[in-house]
């Protein structure tokens, strides 16, 4: 059933991300199913691995290519999947990789930047081999595929991680007002920096709203509040990219365009995710500290408590030798004088 579960998910998000082809039918820069993916194997085991290929095979047959392109795809992604997620667990604390900075690194250097060339390798070459790509574009659609399956893995696979690991939440109208201020401070960013087209050169200026936002979410939130809004602005900065609104969209093509936000919002989630991961540590070592202090405080007072009780048996002067006892020890301990 997961299996057929995550087939269904990949080719649907596959679908959809191919919408966004615009160098190749068979190459994106925003491409989400590496992230899911990755997380699936992550969370239950490399056995899903049959999920991944049956669904990169069917959507890339359903889009473009033939039988045999398509199984040239499906195999570099499902080899890409399989890689990243032995790299994480073998040198990056596995699927709790979000919980320290270090491998937090290893996570990006491994499976975000080293795993995705597999596919991108073996998808662009297919093609060539297949007579749906021309050599001189080999460049060109590499970087793309590689960029959509780095940021995908960056940006999604926390969060799904995330999200499954903490379980539900206990929510509070409290909870309900900050999550709701939240995520309306995410879109309003967003809406600011994507959709508002200024004169001049005010769109390069408000872009740099995106990292003081995340970086709040970081201190005030925490490490799964701080991906998903990473997530939210980034569908919004491509929505308003496409309709040719904001900073990125006149670099050109819109290839262009969406690599551009793509290296943009991965550099951007990824350092958020090492401030919210420090601040956490912060957080869980305050009150480690806290509570090893309560327990000192309770030793010292079962402490104080003894040394009252021997004090009411005997009294000690300065060198240890006992110079007075008090006659109801013997009757209640049994000690002789």
């Amino acid at each position: 059933v997961r299996i057929l579960l995550l087939a269904a998910v990949y080719t649907l998000t596959a679908k959809a991300a191919l919408l966004m082809a615009f160098v190749s039918p068979s190459a994106t820069p925003v491409w989400p199913p590496t992230g899911i993916a990755l997380a699936a194997l992550l969370l239950y085991g490399y056995r899903l691995w049959p999920g991944i290929f049956l669904g990169a095979f069917l959507a890339n047959l359903l889009t473009a290519g033939s039988v045999a392109t398509s199984l040239g795809i499906a195999a570099g992604n499902t080899l890409e999947a399989v890689v990243g997620a032995y790299l994480v667990i073998r040198f990056a604390n596995g699927r709790r990789f979000y919980e320290r900075p270090r491998s937090i690194l290893t996570f990006v250097a491994l499976a975000a930047l080293l795993s995705t060339t597999l596919s991108a390798s073996c998808g662009v070459t297919t093609l060539c081999l297949g007579g749906y790509a021309d050599w001189s574009e080999f460049g060109a659609i590499w970087l793309t595929w590689w960029l959509g399956d780095a940021v995908g893995s960056l940006l999604v696979t926390p969060v799904l991680l995330l999200w499954a690991a903490r379980g539900r939440a206990s929510w509070s109208l409290r909870r309900a007002a900050v999550t709701a201020g939240l995520l309306g401070s995410v879109i309003l960013v967003g809406y600011l920096t994507f959709w508002v087209s200024l004169p001049g050169s005010w769109n390069y200026f408000l872009v740099f709203l995106c990292f003081p936002m995340l970086a709040w979410c970081a201190f005030q939130f925490g490490t799964r509040e701080t991906v998903t809004a990473a997530c939210m602005l980034s569908a919004v900065a491509i929505a308003g990219t496409l309709h040719g609104h904001g900073a990125f969209s006149a670099l050109g093509s819109k290839n262009a365009s969406l690599l551009m936000l793509q290296a943009f919002m991965g550099i951007n989630g990824t350092t958020a995710l090492l401030i919210a991961a420090v601040v956490e540590a912060r957080r869980l070592g305050d009150a480690t500290l806290r509570e090893v202090h309560g327990r000192l405080e309770l030793e010292t007072q079962r402490h104080l408590i003894l040394d009252a009780a021997l004090d009411a048996i005997v009294t000690i002067d300065s060198e240890g030798r006992i110079i007075d006892w008090n006659p109801q020890a013997e009757r209640i301990f049994g000690w002789p004088r």
